[in-house]
């Protein structure tokens, strides 16, 4: 058998599946790597299509093939079970694959990289597909399980079933089955318009939406979801006010926070991994003119501030349900029970936000989840917590009205419209003064008292990295501290 047959389309979709099956990357990071992007657009295309279409139809693939199987789905080779879907998916979903270069393909991959003589086994079951395509049946989709039909795990369509009614978790759950929309915003507003396909959000300032895929956006594109953009302009923040982005990677929203606040405010950006925060750092080195700082912590313990913000941004850590078009496979890794591991840490951090937050102030709590303990929930427990806060419903952008619910939480659908589902929740501190920001502003001296010099080490938690300073002005950031432990890093060396 030649190389040839087995495209390296086919065979890097193969070996991303792996390795998501193993737990061991994610969707949106292998599709952006560097041997994807080495493809031509065409094997780039089929590659992407190959993954993400598995991973959002892996539920009825599965279905199918235990039907056809003589053995149980669960005890066969997980390699096998890659190469079964790939092979599956092009024949039910790529009219333009031939079905004998499907199965050419399949085992030939199997042959390469899977147990000895699972090629056979493929090769049997494939060409039965082949034979009998039963998906082309008008009624095959109707027979099948309820969750089988939008590719769900069968706990998550009980839930989405029981609060939305049938017909409407189906037409969500499908819509999540759908590739996203290539969503983005130009730093360099002289840009805007230069390019035919791209269309105005009409809801969010600055963002755009274009008509397919887009890979020559400009260097200075940022390509963030149309609901994410949305998040930071919920918070009303003005200029010269002090904003902590408290879980800030990868640091888009971090960006947009800087145009609302300047001139005169700056940014405090934070989040608890070193590894995000360096992405971080990198983002927002090469952009901005403000005094802008970053900070490794843990946003759920004391925060190490010693002064108050006038907003507060938790763009909280979560299941991330509303991102399935993007990330399809979160949906087979989570289970029901890490919810509530989910809204401790939410309660925690929202709880040390607060802390820091002037009378007056703001706190936007936002996730990308669809569920009642992650959103709700976490809020009216904050709220009942601390009784010097309340909701008030989101003015801005023009527009949002639309997507403010009786109870002035904000919840994007994507069965509505081609973006993720976010929840967001606006929160104040109660004053008798809410106008411009007051309250003592941070000083920039000598010292270091904002934030805490090498020589003034705050305690931020218990956990693992304990603090790390990033600080500097406009775009030159530059690495000051990390603590892991008892061991200190300083200026990115030992």
């Amino acid at each position: 058998m030649q190389d040839s047959v087995i495209s390296p389309a086919r065979r890097l979709a193969f070996e991303a599946l792996l390795q998501i099956e193993a737990g061991k990357a994610h969707s949106d990071d292998l599709l952006n790597s560097e041997k994807i992007e080495k493809l031509d657009p065409r094997d780039r295309n089929l590659a992407t299509e190959l993954l993400c279409g598995v991973l959002r139809w892996k539920g009825r693939l599965d279905h199918v093939l235990s039907q056809a199987s003589s053995r149980p789905w669960e005890s066969i080779d997980g390699a096998v079970q890659c190469v079964l879907r790939i092979g599956l998916y092009q024949m039910w979903h790529m009219d333009r694959v031939p079905d004998y270069a499907a199965v050419s393909s399949a085992v030939e991959t199997v042959r390469r990289h899977g147990p000895r003589g699972s090629d056979g086994f493929v090769n049997a079951i494939l060409r039965r597909m082949s034979r009998e395509r039963p998906w082309t049946r008008s009624d095959f989709v109707s027979r099948l399980p309820a969750w089988v039909q939008v590719s769900l795990p069968e706990w998550l369509w009980k839930r989405w079933s029981a609060r939305y009614g049938d017909d409407r978790a189906a037409e969500y759950a499908l819509a999540l089955n759908r590739p996203p929309q290539a969503s983005f915003r130009l730093l360099a507003p002289g840009l805007q318009g230069a390019r035919t396909g791209w269309t105005a959000s009409g809801i969010v300032p600055g963002a755009f939406v274009a008509e397919a895929q887009v890979r020559d956006l400009p260097a200075d594109a940022l390509l963030m979801d149309e609901a994410s953009q949305l998040v930071p302009f919920l918070i009303g923040a003005r200029q010269g006010w002090r904003v902590w982005d408290a879980c800030a990677a990868p640091g888009g929203k971090t960006e947009i926070l800087r145009e609302l606040v300047s001139p005169g405010g700056y940014v405090v950006s934070g989040d608890s991994s070193i590894r995000r925060i360096l992405l971080l750092k990198h983002r927002l080195g090469g952009t901005g003119s403000l005094a802008d700082m970053i900070v490794v912590a843990d946003a759920g313990a004391r925060p190490p501030f010693r002064t108050q913000f006038d907003a507060v941004l938790v763009d909280a850590p979560c299941s991330g349900l509303g991102t399935l078009r993007r990330n399809p496979e979160i949906k087979w890794r989570l289970r029901e029970d890490l919810l509530a591991h989910f809204h401790r840490r939410q309660s925690e951090i929202l709880h040390s936000a607060c802390q820091v937050v002037r009378p007056g102030g703001r706190i936007l709590y936002a996730t990308c989840s669809t569920e009642p303990e992650e959103n709700e929930t976490v809020v009216a427990g904050f709220l009942h917590r601390h009784t010097d806060f309340g909701r008030i419903r989101p003015e801005g952008p023009a527009g949002i009205g639309a997507w403010v619910g009786a109870d002035g939480f904000v919840r994007t659908f994507p069965s509505v419209r081609a973006w993720d589902g976010f929840f967001a929740a606006l929160l104040v501190r109660q004053s008798s003064d809410v106008g411009s920001p007051s309250g003592s502003r941070p000083s920039h001296d000598s010292q270091g008292s904002f934030p805490p010099g090498p020589d003034r080490r705050p305690d931020a938690g218990s956990r693992g990295v304990r603090l790390a300073l990033l600080h500097g002005v406009g775009p030159c950031v530059t690495l000051a501290a990390v603590k892991c432990g008892q061991n200190w890093t300083w200026n990115g060396q030992s």
